[in-house]
């Protein structure tokens, strides 16, 4: 139960770190007003939690674009905080120059630095163990910086059009290029900072996150004066306001931990002896459910908003073909480091006492159960820290388990990728039948097939998981790969048709 509590917290700050990655790109896209300096005041379900400002400066002969944002949700003795500082270099000719972003979720700390060079992208990334340098390729497809687009923007809003897009790139998705659609939905007059002005109304969506539609209320000179978007523990709303009241000591957390919880229809007995489970999941406002057939995963059947989902952990599914010789689930990056050097100590700690005849699966299943012991302080203090400073500090909660596991699997030379999902956990929620709660574990390249295994259990695996995505964690904290679980946050009821123990 506490695991599961941890975790509730833990995939909010989560949540709040995708809706970051999503109000960083919207700052860039929409236009900014002569001043170039903006504050913005960030409320949850009505709730003040945080703010953004945003600006532009000239440095000598490059032009400098920065955005900062800040949340915090209080509860009780629980705080969960969130910042996302970026700063965009560029020439006056447009050409860019440099990217720095510091995430900070909670106690972890990721900083990531593009160098943009004549024939590369230099990257170096650190995030609690030693930094992960990289050397890109530049995007074959052109694209925009920030201001660039900001400029686009408003010529094409000046000229009368309804729907904007171009291409640019952003570091909380990563260095691939991605597309920016502003869609003009209606209009309206909004008081704003005690004055009423016209403003047009506008839904923004980027291809890496089609799932988060933001939307955005741009005055006449193309400043987005308001936005707001559906996080499924509600609405986050962003309003420009003075520094001062951006700057106000937010408050208390509104109520949004429950919605975390899905109480099934009925209880899974001995659910870590469960080896098959099948399940109806539905979605309240009858939308599809979209889940993949994947690791001990297979989609049965769909319809009506419904999917027959069962979870068999003796059946896993096989690697697709573009999966085998896929590099990123061997590959090192700042949030799954196997070259880290304590990471290799471990790796040979948790497998020294294994026979030579040792089969992949044993070998899965001793790190597994090495990472289970190893990480002594299951809490939320270290939320969504990195597998080197996992292995440092042996703090975490489902994440820090899945990554760590990741890295050591890599270590081992077997592919691995984290899982996000649902778990169930016995003695939860207001009928104390159970509940399930968003969860993190891990998948292995077994044998051909995508094996499931989960550190914060005592088994390898058990049938009462919900696989909604997975991710190589190959650029940054995975915002993008993960936030194909926001629409079914608060929209999924599950139930139990059939349970197969051991």
């Amino acid at each position: 139960m506490k695991m599961l509590e941890a975790n509730r917290a833990s995939w909010t700050l989560a949540i709040l770190f995708i809706v970051a990655s999503c109000h960083g790109l919207s700052s860039f896209a929409a236009g900014q007003s002569s001043d170039g300096d903006h504050w913005y005041q960030i409320n949850l379900a009505g709730s003040h939690v945080g703010w953004q400002h945003s600006s532009e400066s000239l440095e000598g002969d490059e032009r400098v674009s920065t955005t900062d944002m800040a949340m915090s949700l209080r509860r009780g003795e629980m705080v969960i905080d969130v910042s996302v500082e970026s700063e965009w270099k560029e020439l006056l000719s447009g050409t860019p120059v440099s990217v720095k972003m510091v995430q900070d979720m909670s106690a972890m700390k990721t900083i990531t630095r593009w160098s943009f060079l004549p024939d590369m992208i230099k990257s170096l990334e650190t995030s609690g163990g030693p930094p992960v340098t990289r050397e890109l390729p530049l995007p074959e497809k052109a694209w925009l910086t920030p201001y660039q687009g900001q400029q686009y923007f408003l010529r094409k809003l000046s000229e009368g059009e309804k729907e904007i897009s171009f291409e640019t790139m952003s570091p909380e998705i990563g260095p691939r290029v991605i597309t920016i659609t502003f869609t003009h939905v209606g209009d309206d007059v909004m008081d704003v900072m005690d004055q009423s002005m016209d403003v047009s109304i506008w839904n923004m969506v980027n291809d890496a996150m089609p799932q988060m539609v933001t939307k955005q209320w741009i005055d006449g000179e193309g400043l987005m004066v308001a936005s707001e978007i559906d996080i499924g523990i509600g609405k986050m709303m962003m309003t420009l306001v003075d520094k001062a009241t951006a700057l106000k000591e937010t408050d208390s957390a509104p109520e949004v931990f429950n919605s975390l919880l899905i109480e099934p229809d009925r209880s899974i007995r001995n659910p870590w002896k469960a080896r098959r489970v099948i399940m109806k999941v539905r979605t309240k406002n009858g939308s599809p459910v979209e889940l993949p057939s994947v690791g001990c995963q297979t989609i049965a059947g769909t319809g009506d908003g419904s999917a027959t989902v069962m979870v068999d952990v003796q059946m896993p599914q096989p690697v697709l073909p573009d999966e085998q010789a896929n590099p990123e689930f061997l590959g090192q990056s700042a949030m799954i480091n196997p070259e880290d050097e304590v990471i290799i100590k471990l790796h040979e700690q948790s497998t020294a006492s294994l026979p030579e005849e040792a089969t992949t699966l044993d070998r899965a299943d001793a790190m597994r159960e090495f990472v289970f012991e190893f990480i002594e302080e299951k809490n939320l203090s270290t939320a969504f820290a990195s597998a080197s400073e996992v292995a440092r500090t042996r703090m975490g909660d489902c994440s820090e388990h899945g990554v760590l596991l990741a890295a050591l699997l890599r270590a081992d030379g077997i592919p691995s990728r984290v899982v996000h999902g649902l778990v169930y956990v016995p003695g939860f929620g207001k009928k104390k039948q159970g509940a399930f709660g968003w969860h993190m574990w891990t998948q292995a390249q077994i044998d051909g097939n995508w094996v499931d295994v989960d550190a914060t259990l005592p088994v390898r695996f058990s049938g009462g998981h919900i696989t909604t995505g997975t991710s190589s964690l190959s650029r940054g904290a995975g915002s993008a790969d993960m936030a194909n679980m926001i629409p079914s946050i608060n929209n999924f009821e599950i139930d139990v048709l059939r349970v197969d123990s051991e």
